[in-house]
């Protein structure tokens, strides 16, 4: 049977030396008069919209009426402001073995690959394609499609399904990613959960989720295939 992976970028994938943070940082200060700088708020595995909400609550910043739209707008001049920051010189890197990971996946004809993250989909593809990985993933679910997490692994699924011409029982959908969020939204759509220990989440913090798989890092190809595969 086809099996469908979802990847979760940041620090699955790759690392930007915080190039999403400071762009956020910098669209929150024009936006919102918020110093994110001041704020101490946790970005791994949350979604875009999550962050900024939770950003502008810590900073004890009431409700305005005019809100949406200038959400609206800080995502618009945040994608301009990453597009900056990811041009800048930066320790930014591929994790090891993503890239075999990926070519031996996209030649599988029993695997198909799409995104779950929570970048905004504009903000997915400028990080990817600052390292030419953007061609692998046809489809995914975004930031920019739900707040909530819990939500994107159906959305994904759904793309996938409509892009690729096949239908996937959740226990035939694998996430892969970082941080507990990518353990819990697959556990919440009943698809296998594959965890990998190269972000900012402790391996203990990992363990306690219960990953049906739980890896130092991808570069063992083979054995990730297998997990998929199962």
């Amino acid at each position: 049977m086809t099996r469908l992976a979802l990847f979760d970028i940041d620090e699955t994938l790759i690392y930007t030396d915080g190039a999403g943070r400071r762009a956020i940082g910098r669209a929150l200060m024009e936006k919102f008069q918020v110093d994110a700088s001041k704020l101490t708020v946790s970005m791994s595995g949350k979604t875009d919209p999550q962050i900024l909400r939770e950003m502008l609550e810590l900073a004890k910043r009431p409700p305005g009426g005019d809100d949406h739209i200038r959400e609206r707008e800080m995502y618009a001049l945040y994608i301009e402001l990453l597009e900056e920051e990811l041009a800048k010189d930066g320790r930014y890197i591929v994790h090891k073995g993503i890239p075999e990971l990926l070519h031996l996946l996209d030649d599988h004809n029993l695997v198909q690959m799409g995104l779950l993250t929570g970048n905004i989909e504009k903000g997915a593809k400028l990080k990817l394609d600052r390292f030419d990985l953007w061609k692998f993933f046809p489809i995914g679910a975004y930031g920019s499609d739900s707040a909530n997490r819990m939500d994107l692994p159906a959305i994904a699924t759904k793309r996938a399904e409509d892009h690729y011409g096949t239908k996937y029982a959740p226990h035939e959908v694998a996430v892969i990613g970082d941080s507990i969020y990518d353990v819990m939204c697959a556990k919440h759509y009943g698809a296998v959960s594959i965890a990998v220990n190269t972000g900012v989440t402790s391996r203990e913090a990992l363990e306690e989720q219960k990953p049906d798989y739980l890896f130092d890092s991808l570069e063992d190809i083979n054995a990730i295939l297998e997990a998929i595969l199962k």
